[in-house]
């Protein structure tokens, strides 16, 4: 078992030791974490030795070009996760003691409500409590699940339903998959799209780990269709490519709205498509819902 010293009476621990040194820890970069933290790289460094100095232990090894934990890191890293939990439940605590919506309230979004559904509702959660401020971060909807689980965001927005026995979820907006291509595409000349022309085209798509492509991914076992594929990472990407003519893309009807509208792409008249969803607003199980994090909550839904 690792022994650390946990405090020096005349060093005592600084919360902003540890929030350096987490995003150190997540970020395998001292550039990286500083960027994050809105700090330069000297003083994410001094936090991170000096937290090293008042432990009186290494945290970080360099093996090679790559920095990682030592064992006296991963205990550190288990125990400041917990003691920054602790510190913003106690900011909530004396927030909602106050009687006002205010601080701070942390979100994760997958791409789709993310970039085209949330900013609006966001917006209009802080005209009406304008004490209270809304930290946005946008990963697929594994990440975002991911970062529930460990308290790294307050509520989540995704693409599908989890687990409910470790999460919460309702739904907040519906939402329908579809096929396009370039304005300029053979399909899109033709008003409804043979599936046996469909399964020739190269197919534009997001990673695995996207709610979307799991959605296509259950269509093509369900239709036993082997197309071409090219993986690309974000919806931008996929959009720019199929207006280029690269192959047809599969994304939320949200995502292509503007270039539908602009003639740049088509949507496709396809066996089977649109695929309906549901997006969800998602809390973990345990989580203490603020005052903040319920008003939010009112706001999303009142949006359906």
């Amino acid at each position: 078992m690792t022994t650390i010293k946990i405090l020096d009476r005349e060093a005592p621990l600084k919360i902003e030791w540890l929030r350096s040194f987490l995003a150190v820890m997540d970020l395998s970069s001292f550039t990286k974490a500083a960027k994050s933290l809105h700090l330069s790289q000297p003083a994410v460094s001094t936090h991170v030795r000096e937290l090293e100095e008042n432990l009186s232990t290494r945290l970080f090894e360099h093996v090679g070009n790559t920095i990682r934990l030592t064992r006296s890191g991963e205990t550190v890293a288990r125990e400041a996760r917990r003691i920054l939990d602790d510190v913003r439940e106690l900011q909530l605590a004396v927030a909602d003691s106050e009687g006002a919506v205010q601080g701070s309230v942390r979100i994760g979004a997958s791409t789709t409500p993310g970039n085209y559904l949330l900013p609006e509702r966001l917006a209009e959660f802080e005209r009406r409590h304008p004490r209270a401020r809304v930290l946005l971060s946008i990963g697929n909807s594994s990440k975002v699940l991911d970062l529930l689980s460990v308290n790294e965001v307050d509520l989540g927005v995704v693409g599908i339903e989890p687990d409910p026995a470790e999460f919460v979820s309702r739904p907040f907006a519906r939402d329908e998959i579809v096929v396009f291509a370039s304005a300029r595409h053979p399909l899109a000349k033709k008003k409804r799209v043979p599936m046996a022309d469909l399964a020739r085209e190269r197919f534009l798509l997001r990673e695995l780990e996207s709610a979307t492509r799991q959605i296509f991914e259950g269509w093509r076992s369900s239709h036993r269709v082997a197309p071409e594929i090219m993986v690309l990472g974000c919806p931008e990407t996929v959009k720019r490519a199929t207006a280029a003519g690269l192959g047809v893309g599969v994304l939320s009807r949200h995502s292509i709205g503007w270039e539908v509208r602009e003639g740049m792409l088509r949507e496709l008249d396809v066996p089977s498509f649109p695929i309906r969803r549901w997006l969800y607003s998602v809390h973990h199980r345990r989580k203490h819902l603020s005052r903040a994090l319920r008003a939010l909550l009112e706001v999303l839904d009142g949006g359906k």
